[in-house]
């Protein structure tokens, strides 16, 4: 995040910048050093720390999702949101994320004990057009099964006429973050970045293309194997006419 073309106009801003070079857990006393008896300083670049810290902006939100935060259509009738519902032989646990296209929770199916990545459709039953690219994702995903893409393992349609699939739940970071995080040297991310490549080659040698390809939907795991994730907008060029049908002039669902 740049915030001037010379932070070392303003204290805040230069200790901001250094800030963000320290491991998150060494930046509290980076800035008791910094700032000494200065809290207004310190007030200033904490603030500075806690809005950086916040992954959602309107800059990076997709027109679909902008669409879906003015929409009509209820919280709760566009997806579950309350842990214990039950969707098929799995458990809502909690939700972890939520696009233009669908909502992601942490479910559980207790008989066989394994945590999967839920996603249910949004708005499915108010616009059809978004089930029928749910269901094109469901159907891109069941076309691929690669290390470096996280793979579909279930699906169905809850008692309310809504679909829904079960992913492999990944636990990590988004890309820039590791590479941030782990303090990564240009090899290192350029590893990584070759990593993608190959699960994004693998895609297009099935015919599909993602079209969503940003840092957020590619998650690192804690032993350095990038995921690549939501193929909510993806083109499945196998079936070209589904896809067209979706691929509407003047809506195009893109970041």
């Amino acid at each position: 995040m740049t915030i001037t073309d010379d932070p070392s106009a303003d204290p805040a801003l230069a200790l901001f910048e250094a800030a963000l070079d320290c491991p998150e857990a060494d930046r509290e006393a980076f800035l008791d050093g910094a700032c000494g008896e200065d809290q207004a300083l310190r007030e200033r670049v904490a603030a500075l720390l806690r809005v950086d810290s916040q992954t959602s902006t309107v800059l990076d939100a997709s027109l679909a999702d902008l669409a879906a935060a003015v929409s009509p259509i209820q919280e709760e009738e566009d997806a579950p949101s309350s842990a214990g519902q039950q969707i098929g032989p799995y458990t809502l646990l909690g939700e972890l994320g939520r696009g233009g296209m669908g909502a992601v929770y942490l479910a559980e199916r207790e008989d066989v004990g394994k945590r999967v990545a839920l996603k249910l459709v949004v708005g499915g039953l108010a616009a059809p057009e978004r089930r029928a690219r749910f269901l094109l994702e469901r159907r891109v995903l069941a076309k691929l099964q690669h290390p470096g893409i996280a793979s579909l393992l279930d699906a169905g349609v809850a008692k309310d006429s809504t679909p829904w699939f079960a992913m492999e739940l990944i636990e990590g970071q988004p890309l820039d973050r590791y590479c941030d995080h782990q303090r990564s040297t240009v090899t290192e991310r350029l590893a990584l970045f070759e990593q993608v490549l190959e699960a994004v080659a693998y895609a297009h040698r099935n015919f599909v293309v993602h079209r969503d390809l940003k840092p957020s939907n590619i998650l690192v795991t804690p032993g350095g194997a990038p995921k690549l994730l939501d193929f909510g907008i993806a083109r499945l060029l196998e079936d070209d006419a589904q896809s067209t049908a979706l691929t509407q002039s003047g809506v195009a669902p893109m970041t």
